[in-house]
């Protein structure tokens, strides 16, 4: 944020001021004002802030692959176990040597 997010709110005629001040948290949450205050709270290195963006983007990918995934096995119709015919089963009696 380059610019300084500019928010204002003005208290409508017979409205009380807990819906106003209810009005004005959302719309700085919207803007992100108290995320730029977390950011700023204390100093960053430029070595920390580059590792920390780093592990942002690898876990984010880790996230798209998997959904990409999920999407993916959905489309087949089920978990990604097996093809579905049953052939992968193995019953417990049979797997332990109980025949």
């Amino acid at each position: 944020m380059a610019t300084k997010p500019h928010v204002s709110v003005t208290v409508r005629r017979d409205e009380p001021l807990e819906r106003a001040l209810k009005r004005f948290k959302r719309m700085c949450e919207r803007v992100g004002i108290r995320k730029l205050v977390r950011e700023r709270e204390r100093y960053e290195k430029p070595s920390d802030q580059k590792r920390r963006e780093l592990r942002k983007q690898v876990r984010n990918r880790r996230r798209a692959e998997r959904k990409a995934t999920e999407r993916k096995s959905k489309k087949r119709g089920g978990r990604g176990r097996g093809d579905g015919d049953g052939a992968d089963f193995i019953p417990e009696a049979v797997s332990a040597g109980a025949v």
